[in-house]
């Protein structure tokens, strides 16, 4: 049997979700811990999840590219053992650590919160148009839900990906403005002070139909990335300067253009879709222009402490909410010092991360069936093999 190809390790990468998932950690901790530096921080940072479904895209295009992953079975065993095991330890855990009239929503009938539970814990919970679904139990797994379509998607967006990548980006975004328009058409409201009434936002906000434009988009930048950018035998500092240019570009529209364009186009039923992914261009710039690791931002990014960082940033983007609310709720303490919040987060998502989300994946791939899957990947830098998730 040939061995198949290797696929290179993206250090880069996988050091900025970290930083993304930061971005999440901010904004929740500016809704309910008393730290004066948290007031006011932008609701843009919501977009931090935008980067992941766009990186999503990027990443397994990146390691199935060349070698599809075969059998959609193995190759969904392989994605739920990635989520699943960290969204189970993470209802687990605010069950047994907050108060339980703060876990969630309770409502008749499919509105119960045991039920919702039911669908949740299948990760299925975001394709129902309500909030007492998008949000219900740990709140952020409406996230990881949406990534499981995805999945379900990817086999078949991946064919032929190189020569139909911007047709399949124009089908998402024709996809995404058909269901703003049908929601127009049929008059749903965007917003309802009822939890248990389908409105646009939630019809949308969670929705794979809605956001798979930059799950898409993430596959497209790999295809783009490949063609032009990852064959480029350029010098350390012409690498340094696409880096700079990539993240100034999306910071600049991150903290002004952003908010300029929404002050320019207010109107409620565009933002469906600009609130929460008007950043994805800047995303995918940006990790197209820094997966290389070949300037001086992508070295830094690469060294091991971040990129550690960036392996935990799953279990700290799921765990992270949790632990708010068990400050907030169990312990009545908002004020907790920054050093002991981060310092239990960091904690229990290192905790985590090699007690269970390693572990679990590895048990529930299957041990060698895992090895034929997915391709060994390597360090560019010395060659060797090592196991990175995508």
């Amino acid at each position: 049997m040939s061995r198949p190809p290797t696929i290179e390790n993206l250090k880069a990468l996988t050091s900025l979700r970290f930083f993304a998932a930061m971005m999440i950690v901010v904004l929740h901790g500016s809704n309910s811990l008393d730290w004066p530096w948290l007031r006011g921080a932008p609701l843009s940072l919501a977009q931090g999840v935008s980067f992941f479904f766009v990186l999503s895209g990027f990443i397994l295009t990146h390691v199935y590219g060349d070698r599809p992953p075969g059998s959609i079975l193995a190759f969904m065993r392989a994605r739920v053992a990635r989520l699943w095991p960290v969204h189970v330890v993470g209802i687990v855990l605010l069950v047994v650590s907050v108060a339980p009239d703060s876990i969630t929503f309770d409502g008749p009938g499919i509105f119960s919160k045991w039920v919702v539970l039911g669908f949740n814990a299948i990760l299925v919970h975001s394709a129902f148009p309500f909030l007492a679904y998008t949000f219900s139990w740990n709140s952020v797994s409406w996230s990881i839900s949406t990534e499981m379509f995805f999945y379900l998607a990817f086999p078949f967006l991946l064919v032929n990906i190189e020569r139909t990548w911007h047709w399949k980006l124009l089908g998402a975004a024709l996809l995404a403005a058909a269901l703003i328009a049908v929601l127009r058409i049929a008059a749903v409201p965007i917003e309802s002070s009822d939890f248990n009434r389908m409105t646009a936002g939630y019809a949308t906000y969670p929705s794979p139909l809605m956001r798979g434009f930059e799950f898409v988009l993430g596959m497209s930048t790999n295809v783009l990335w490949r063609k032009y950018l990852s064959r480029q035998s350029r010098s350390l500092w012409w690498w340094t300067a696409v880096e700079a240019i990539a993240l100034a570009v999306c910071a600049w529209w991150m903290l002004t253009g952003f908010h300029a364009v929404q002050r320019q186009f207010p109107n409620p039923w565009f933002n469906l879709f600009f609130k929460p992914a008007g950043s994805c261009w800047a995303f995918a710039l940006a990790i197209g222009c820094l997966a290389s690791g070949r300037g001086l931002v992508g070295r830094l990014l690469s060294v091991r402490p971040l990129v550690f960082l960036g392996e935990i940033s799953f279990s700290i983007y799921m765990l992270h909410l949790i632990l708010i609310k068990a400050f907030v709720t169990t312990f009545a303490w908002p004020g907790v010092p920054e050093f002991v919040y981060f310092g239990a987060l960091f904690v229990l998502a290192t905790t985590v991360y090699l007690l269970v989300e390693k572990p679990a994946q590895r048990l529930l791939r299957g041990g060698s069936k895992a090895k034929m899957l997915h391709p060994p990947i390597t360090d560019a830098s010395s060659g060797k093999v090592v196991r990175t998730e995508a």
